[in-house]
């Protein structure tokens, strides 16, 4: 049975690399409405919004002769004016070959972490602006 392990993961923003990622999450839920009625003996329930939020690590890398640049997702949070829709991101989490999930993003939270002896790292905090846009689990390792 195939594993994954986090050699095998990584972020893109559209169909381009993002730098190096350290770690990424993304986490879905649906909201359940519930439909019991009086004299019931269970409570029922019926699937309500989908949402999601994630997170992303990135080594503030950037490396001009294949285009990884950390800044593409900190142009999106860090700037002299307001976010808008055109600050949205299309992004791709890869697990493993063909293993993935796509979803529109908006950053929500961003912070760069700086210490002696370590890469500089940038950890990022988004919400999906709808559903999953696609989701392909048949891949191999």
């Amino acid at each position: 049975m195939p594993f994954y392990t986090g050699r095998t993961a990584n972020l893109q923003i559209g169909t381009s690399v993002v730098g190096k990622v350290r770690d990424w999450s993304l986490d879905t839920s649906v909201n359940l409405l519930e439909t019991t009625a009086l004299g019931d003996t269970a409570v029922t329930n019926t699937p309500g919004l989908f949402s999601g939020t994630g997170s992303a690590t990135l080594s503030y890398y950037n490396d001009t002769s294949t285009n990884l640049n950390v800044t593409d997702f900190l142009d999106n949070i860090y700037k002299t004016s307001a976010v808008t829709s055109s600050d949205r991101l299309s992004l791709v989490f890869q697990v493993g070959t063909g293993q993935t999930f796509s979803a529109n993003v908006y950053i929500s939270s961003a912070s760069i972490s700086v210490s002696t002896d370590e890469v500089t790292t940038a950890s990022l905090q988004f919400t999906l602006d709808g559903p999953l846009t696609a989701v392909t689990l048949t891949g191999t390792t």
